[in-house]
């Protein structure tokens, strides 16, 4: 069931920093996935209509950042098992059902929407096994899963 408005402003109030209604434009994002939602950058800048990229550029209310977040909640999920598998099979070389550990974080590191070091670390934690190799089905279904601890 998806929050109420009350609850979405209770959320919303968590990021006020200034305490004065607003939240930072760059904190877009973060305030829609407080809420529940798993949307892209990318796709947060369209519903945004921009892409604030400096702290304090651009502070939003509440009344501005809600539209934002109901056309977020519209978007229909990104990304399927079938879509993740498809991805990472190109990089399966031998057709055995694994990649090597070092080209999947690569990937993570440098391709779409890059994630940061620290985040793939935990993303890999434990699915290598001795041979460097990581068996990519399984990974799927560990991320699709979530969730993480910092969530």
């Amino acid at each position: 069931m998806p929050p109420s408005q009350a609850e979405l402003k209770e959320i919303f109030g968590l990021y006020d920093e200034e305490l004065d209604g607003k939240i930072d434009g760059t904190q877009i994002g973060d305030v829609v996935r407080a809420c529940g939602l798993k949307p892209t950058n990318a796709m947060v800048h369209k519903a945004s209509g921009t892409e604030y990229k400096r702290k304090g550029e651009k502070r939003i209310t509440f009344e501005e950042w809600l539209p934002i977040f109901e056309q977020l909640a519209k978007e229909k999920e990104v990304g399927s098992f079938a879509d993740f598998m498809e991805g990472l099979k190109v990089f399966d070389k031998e057709e055995c059902g694994k990649i090597l550990a070092a080209e999947l974080r690569h990937i993570l590191l440098a391709l779409g929407e890059r994630l940061s070091v620290d985040e793939v670390d935990e993303l890999l934690k434990g699915v290598e096994d001795s041979e460097g190799m990581v068996n990519y089905e399984s990974f799927i279904k560990k991320v699709m899963a979530g969730p993480f601890p910092d969530e």
